[in-house]
């Protein structure tokens, strides 16, 4: 029993730091610079513009898997872990969809209203951003990666801004996909430098 307690304490030690890569941040960052983009100067494709990320989930994934395996081997998880991280990735993936486009219908309902309501014009535009907040609290579990806990904390302000300047929800969206997009950068070199790859 023992032994198996501490093979699980391995095993979760070794999840927590899978995701020091930066890749994973690297495809939110580039995702939310797009959705920003597409929002402020691709307007007709704003309400489109999460579809293209979730697209690329499957083939981001699987070119992280190869990028890996020649510096950090292969890892395989127990049966359990992996079945509670394809399952719960499935449900996340199908949550951040929805609120994405729960948030664009709530944005264009309310700005083709012919009622005007205070409360809605002031929470509208920082809706999205809030939204995707709770996504990255979502990710940050799943993960067991904190630094998304920062992440979701850079959307709500940017929401917050949004909502107080009644600004674009395309802005808050960009600022966070530099900031995601630059810590995944910066954690990329450091991890092929630490990791050169193996030669066989």
């Amino acid at each position: 029993m023992a032994n198996e307690q501490d093979l699980q304490a391995l095993e979760r030690e070794a999840y927590h730091g899978s995701y020091s890569d930066g890749i994973i941040d690297i495809f939110v960052g580039v995702s939310l610079l797009w959705i920003g983009v597409a929002w402020l100067w691709l307007p007709d494709f704003a309400g489109l513009a999460g579809i293209l990320p979730a697209v690329f989930v499957v083939p981001m994934l699987e070119g992280r898997k190869r990028f890996l395996e020649p510096r950090v081997g292969y890892v395989t998880w127990g049966a359990s872990r992996r079945r509670w991280e394809q399952r719960n990735l499935a449900a996340l993936l199908a949550v951040g969809v929805g609120f994405l486009l729960l948030g664009v219908a709530v944005f264009f309902i309310v700005n083709g209203s012919s009622t005007d309501s205070d409360v809605a014009s002031l929470l509208v535009p920082g809706l999205i951003a809030w939204l995707l907040a709770l996504l990255a609290v979502g990710l940050a579990f799943l993960m067991a990666t904190w630094r998304m806990l920062a992440y979701a904390g850079v959307l709500a302000v940017g929401g917050i801004a949004t909502a107080w300047a009644e600004a674009s929800p395309g802005w808050p969206l960009l600022a966070a996909g530099v900031v995601v997009s630059s810590t995944g950068i910066a954690m990329l070199v450091r991890f092929v430098r630490r990791n050169p790859v193996i030669a066989r």
